[in-house]
């Protein structure tokens, strides 16, 4: 008797082929998934600086010489609530300021610990009079 030499897969084979092709795929999808978050966040954070870079430009520009404890501000930007505060101490001399503007996501005052998406610091002399 002859046996036909049949060419193919066993079924065991096709089952660890498809094993290892999900694997595979869900391992690509994980990290996708990652990268986009990542993607989200770094946008966020660009956000967060450009607002920042204006707030300290605008102090800038008018010449403003605001006190110790500024009101925070919520802005609205590129689709987002931003919760903006300004922090300012003396600098040693009574013609400078120390200024440090936070920027974080959202409208609500975030938790004393909050780490902000951007924080830029400059100097400030006080306008003459």
């Amino acid at each position: 008797m002859k046996h036909k030499n049949t060419n193919g897969f066993t079924l065991l084979e096709v089952m660890v082929a498809l094993a290892v092709f999900a694997l595979a795929a869900s391992m690509l999808i994980l990290s996708d998934g990652n990268s986009i978050r990542q993607t989200r966040y770094q946008q966020e954070k660009i956000l967060a600086t450009q607002i920042a870079d204006h707030y300290l430009n605008t102090l800038h520009s008018e010449g403003r010489w605001s006190g110790r404890a500024a009101r925070p501000q919520i802005e609205s930007y590129a689709g987002y609530q931003w919760y903006v505060r300004e922090v300012s101490a003396a600098a040693g001399s009574p013609d400078f300021r120390k200024v440090q503007v936070e920027v974080f996501l959202g409208a609500s005052e975030p938790a004393k610990n909050a780490v902000p998406l951007a924080r830029l610091t400059t100097w400030l002399r006080r306008p003459k009079r």
